[in-house]
């Protein structure tokens, strides 16, 4: 059939009909569907779709690239690819046309604020912390079979006189909107909240931030409601033990009905006298991974940024409606009282366990795009094991002493336990891998894990039972040895108060270095090992001027000593003293 035949059957210009097959004759592929304008897209659906695979991988990582970024790169790939393209070579960015077009094609990204993050916070929730942690939980939920009103979280906030505002209605024309606060600057009165899985409450605990505690300060406060006072208003390890007698009270722990409380790992929830009473009042204490409370503590997921919004809500109120007054501390414990009431609700609660897996247990709630951002530094499980459990041994439960107890394990070892680094999702499409390794030359994937792990020098910590036995041994060891270091200070102060007032000079050899001359005694004495000695005083070894005690052979720093230059001789306060 003829050209000008096939445009008078189908009412097709001749014109089309002659481009189409004229490409057919020079080889080119020709397809059918219409072209609108004269304008085409720089990148074919698969180039497109490999640019969306690196945002929304990037976004995961909590590292989302800028609309200047996305454009740059957008520029920087068609180069790369020679592909032919309409973009500004002079900024060497993409347009604005670009942008929007690929924005309309691909509706499920699109230009968001983000939410800060911290780098300890990105870093702290991944997947081997997370494992020993639902492996600690897991343990205490198989023996004890906690129900639903016996599993408990307590968090502690911090409430301020100064509100955060919300959005107002004002007219266009004005260009700032202000709204009163009561200072610049507020202090930060300390809240412990603390919920279970039932919906249960316990009254809140307020630390105020002054030097003695008012009756004032309560005024209008929730009923039950303690308040404590400290200078800068934090927690501290008597006031949390003040708390847990509070708590014992309105949740009625038994030998027969025990009870599980969850909280964080802050220093005063792990002292020897809170992990002694909780034993003796049949409370079981789990703390969870550090930087992990924004995805594993159900107060932070549900309970509260709503009760943020309604005391913001409540402080607006009041300011209306004291119009020229200040919001002071003795107003703080109502206000927090009337946004408390607002929002400890069931299903606050309820929801607010089960999106964390706690209650109903489930280890396999986050999947792996919530441990995405934590792949640029992740490490392997070993590096993150601490020393709290000895070698050869496990967390296993033992009918001993009703408690958990570390065991010898003969089971082999698990196969979870050294998990293979965390890779991030493979781009759905399969076009091409060097389109995909052009992009990630042009802007790389993070990643810092062999950076972290060659500066990291301290061990990091991880989810406890804090109330199992091994726990308890080594936080008795470790006050033991603070006290013993707080008793030979006691002592070295008071041996040199004695010769400051005294003035005896005793009998000893001093050596001021390691190279000094000794002086000429009928026996030579021999020079301290740095790498070896430890000072009597301080219990430290590291390396100053040393001397030695002619009674029992010990060393000591100098400075420790606090011998004056003209002394002959000396005697530990050791020897001294007993």
């Amino acid at each position: 059939m003829s050209v000008r035949e096939a445009s008078s059957r189908f009412n097709i210009p001749k014109s089309t009909l002659h481009d189409k097959t004229s490409a057919l004759s020079r080889g080119e592929e020709v397809t059918l569907q219409p072209k609108m304008g004269r304008f085409t897209k720089t990148f074919s659906p698969e180039y497109e779709q490999v640019l969306l695979d690196h945002v929304k991988d990037l976004s995961n990582r909590c590292l989302p690239l800028m609309k200047k970024e996305f454009l740059k790169l957008a520029f920087d790939l068609a180069e790369a690819m020679k592909i032919p393209h309409r973009f500004n070579k002079q900024k060497a960015t993409a347009g604005k046309h670009f942008y929007y077009d690929f924005m309309q094609r691909h509706p499920g990204v699109s230009l968001r604020v983000p939410e800060s993050t911290s780098m300890m916070r990105a870093v702290g929730f991944n997947k081997p912390q997370v494992n020993i942690f639902y492996d600690n939980l897991e343990k205490l939920m198989t023996r004890y079979k906690f129900p639903a009103s016996n599993i408990y979280n307590c968090d502690e906030t911090g409430v301020s006189c100064v509100q955060k505002h919300r959005k107002v209605l004002a007219p266009k024309t004005v260009r700032q909107v202000g709204k009163l606060t009561s200072a610049e600057r507020g202090k930060n009165i300390t809240v412990l909240f603390c919920m279970s899985a039932d919906g249960h409450f316990i009254p809140p605990f307020f630390v105020f931030p002054r030097q003695r505690m008012s009756d004032r300060l309560m005024i209008n406060a929730p009923a039950g409601s303690v308040g404590v006072a400290q200078p800068k208003g934090w927690m501290n390890n008597d006031f949390f033990l003040q708390w847990l007698q509070l708590f014992v009270k309105h949740s009625h722990p038994t030998k027969e009905s025990q009870v599980l409380l969850l909280l964080d790992g802050h220093s005063s929830h792990k002292t020897l006298a809170v992990i002694n009473f909780c034993r003796d009042n049949n409370i079981h204490l789990i703390s969870t991974p550090p930087h992990t409370t924004h995805k594993l503590q159900p107060l932070d997921r549900t309970f509260m940024k709503p009760f943020k919004d309604a005391y913001n809500q409540r402080c607006d109120m009041w300011m209306r409606a004291n119009a020229g007054s200040r919001i002071t501390d003795y107003d703080i414990a109502g206000l927090v009282s009337e946004a408390f009431t607002k929002v400890a609700r069931l299903d606050i609660a309820a929801s607010g366990f089960k999106c964390t897996g706690i209650f109903p247990f489930d280890r396999h709630l986050f999947s792996d795009l919530d441990y995405m951002a934590v792949d640029m530094t992740n490490v392997s499980l070993e590096e993150l094991k601490t020393s709290s459990i000895a070698p050869g041994c496990s967390g296993e439960v033992s009918e001993q002493c009703n408690d958990l107890v570390v065991v010898e394990s003969t089971d082999p070892p698990k196969e979870s336990t050294n998990e293979p680094r965390i890779s991030s999702p493979k781009p759905s499409t399969s076009f091409s891998p060097d389109v995909i390794q052009v992009v990630h030359k042009l802007s790389p994937l993070p990643d810092a894990a062999k950076k972290r792990s060659a500066t990291r020098k301290r061990k990091s910590e991880k989810s406890e039972i804090l109330t199992s036995s091994p726990y308890k041994i080594i936080v008795e060891e470790k006050e033991n040895e603070k006290n013993i270091k707080e008793k030979q200070k006691i002592l070295g102060l008071k041996f040199n108060t004695t010769l400051a007032e005294k003035g005896k000079q005793t009998k000893g050899l001093m050596i001021k270095g390691k190279n000094r001359k000794k002086k000429e005694p009928l026996t030579q004495i021999p020079e301290p090992d740095n790498d070896k000695t430890t000072c009597v005083v301080c219990l430290e070894d590291h390396n100053e001027d040393w001397i030695q005690c002619s009674s029992c052979n010990g060393w000591a720093h100098e400075a420790c000593a606090d011998i004056p230059e003209c002394a002959d001789a000396y005697i530990c306060d050791r020897c001294r003293l007993f």
